[in-house]
């Protein structure tokens, strides 16, 4: 009977250190776990670190092409020979244009012959003749603007028959992108609706050739 009650004990004590050292291991692991996680940095930090010297050199890169460009409109068109090539263009008959440039502004003449018809004159008045104006003006700010370093440009559209001002427009950068923007969507709208419309009368055409066969 003592012998069995000094077994079990024995066999509890073997159980009871047995626990401890498992207890005490475990706890060694998830310390060393803890201290290799604080001394490594997580998988956001690394992420940041990778993408962070990727975007630099990319920053880097734009900085470098941007300081590359001219400081405003007017050297960028002056050394490109823009403003060489633009200088008492015929647009018409009766009709020719001069382009110069100041700083960050663009400016263009309209010069109208004095013996030009009525409807010369005409075609750069009312809506339909700003509408003529912007679609030039917006055409030389937004091609040349974003080539230069220029935080801003404003372009100046007038139109002289003599000492006579026919028409005069002034517009922003912001406007003018606004304005070929949408032109463009009004351009691609008109296109859609033409190819419907296509679409529609093929469709009837060959209708009509099922109607007459029948």
């Amino acid at each position: 009977m003592a012998e069995n009650k000094e077994l079990k004990a024995s066999t509890e004590a073997k159980r009871q250190k047995k626990a401890e050292r498992r207890d005490a291991k475990a706890a060694r692991k998830e310390a060393n776990r803890v201290e290799e996680k604080k001394s490594r940095p997580n998988n956001i930090v690394l992420a940041l670190m990778i993408f962070g010297v990727i975007i630099l050199m990319f920053a880097f890169a734009g900085g470098y092409n941007y300081f590359q460009k001219p400081a405003n409109i007017e050297k960028y068109m002056k050394d490109n020979g823009v403003l060489d090539m633009y200088q008492d263009v015929p647009v018409s008959e009766h009709t020719t244009m001069k382009l110069g440039a100041d700083k960050n502004t663009i400016k263009i003449w309209l010069n109208i012959d004095e013996d030009a018809p009525k409807k010369e004159i005409k075609q750069y008045k009312g809506e339909d003749g700003t509408e003529t104006l912007k679609n030039m003006g917006a055409y030389f700010l937004t091609s040349t603007k974003p080539e230069t370093r220029a935080l801003s440009g404003t372009v100046k559209v007038k139109v002289k028959q003599g000492d006579e001002t026919v028409n005069y427009l002034k517009m922003s950068y912001s406007e003018a992108k606004k304005f070929v923007k949408e032109a463009q969507e009004k351009a691609e709208k008109e296109a859609e609706e033409a190819e419907e419309t296509e679409v529609d009368t093929d469709a009837a055409a060959e209708d009509d050739a099922a109607e007459s066969e029948d």
